[in-house]
């Protein structure tokens, strides 16, 4: 095979070659299993097949793809950058067949947008509502989950943009962030917890409760951490965990306390469903921001979500 530096691919060269979609789909199977026989179990085929096709695909790019070791098959340099656009072709197709498929057909863009938990649950609802007032013909799918599993289908074009809190955690190759805000924390408990009613609760005084903390390795998790490490306290906890409907649910029916966004708590305060505590807590939870590929031309409806979370941000940070 050629060196790295003598291999160019002309521009058609997928068309010369023959390239088929089974091609791409080899090569992304490849790269979740790193081996040639589990490849051709998925894929419904025999070991020689799965060794032929990636020959013909090597032989069409003049590059080795995949190297063979003892601890299985991994992709090259030029394996990794094919593996990556396939993802996206293949995104891409499904994307389109799920268009195809909405109601209202072609005449409507569907937007994928993932949300990082409560991170996003009082802002994303109030910018579709923003959206819907504006713009006509744009469907908007919202999945929420951890920033883990979301980057991944960001980078496979399964997502258009992720809203989350913005950490180490989010940076990734190819991918770029715009800041929208700052979301203060505050700290919640039941509408009766016996600190409700404290008019300032000492760190030791939140430490002998327990605690539903945020996941491991998640902006938030860091800096309240942190904060315990400062005031030298550790909250006994047995829950982790980043949704907003569970952490009320548990602590409505325990003496269990947790930081939420402040806007999404007092939205449930006003329900008398929670408590928030005279509790201040630094900004050191990181900022709430937008997070896409910085390789593919954004949609106008994707450019008009983006503006409508903007506005919405700044009109959270107004609110008293």
């Amino acid at each position: 095979m050629p060196d790295a530096s003598e291999t160019a691919l002309r521009a058609d060269w997928y068309l010369r070659g023959r390239l088929r979609l089974r091609h791409l789909r080899l090569m992304v199977v490849m790269d979740d299993v790193r081996n040639v026989g589990e490849a051709a179990r998925r894929m419904a085929t025999t070991q020689p097949a799965v060794s032929r096709m990636l020959a013909e695909l090597e032989g069409m790019v003049g590059a080795r793809l995949f190297e063979r070791t003892s601890k299985g098959t991994f992709p090259t340099v030029h394996g990794a950058s094919m593996i990556r656009h396939a993802r996206w072709v293949l995104g891409d197709l499904e994307r389109m067949g799920r268009e195809w498929s909405e109601p209202g057909g072609l005449g409507v863009e569907t937007l994928s947008v993932g949300i990082n938990s409560s991170s996003a649950a009082f802002l994303v609802p109030r910018t579709l509502l923003r959206l819907e007032r504006r713009t006509a013909g744009v469907n908007v799918l919202v999945r929420e989950g951890s920033i883990e599993a979301l980057l991944p289908d960001l980078q496979t074009r399964k997502l258009d943009l992720v809203v989350a809190r913005l950490g180490a955690g989010t940076a990734g190759a190819g991918l770029s962030t715009r800041i929208l805000g700052e979301e203060p924390m505050c700290v919640c408990g039941s509408a009766s917890h016996p600190l409700a009613s404290r008019k300032r609760p000492s760190w030791k005084d939140l430490a002998a409760y327990p605690w539903i903390l945020p996941p491991r390795g998640s902006p938030v998790r860091a800096g309240l951490d942190m904060l315990f490490q400062r005031e030298d306290v550790r909250p006994a906890s047995r829950v982790e965990s980043a949704s907003v409907l569970n952490n009320m649910v548990l602590m409505d029916n325990s003496q269990a306390l947790s930081v939420m966004p402040r806007a999404v708590a007092a939205y449930h305060a006003r329900r008398h469903a929670l408590a928030i505590l005279a509790v201040e807590l630094p900004p050191v939870f990181g900022p709430i921001g937008v997070i896409r590929h910085d390789s593919l031309e954004p949609s106008p409806a994707m450019l008009a979500l983006v503006e409508c979370l903007e506005e919405e941000a700044r009109a959270l940070s107004q609110a008293p």
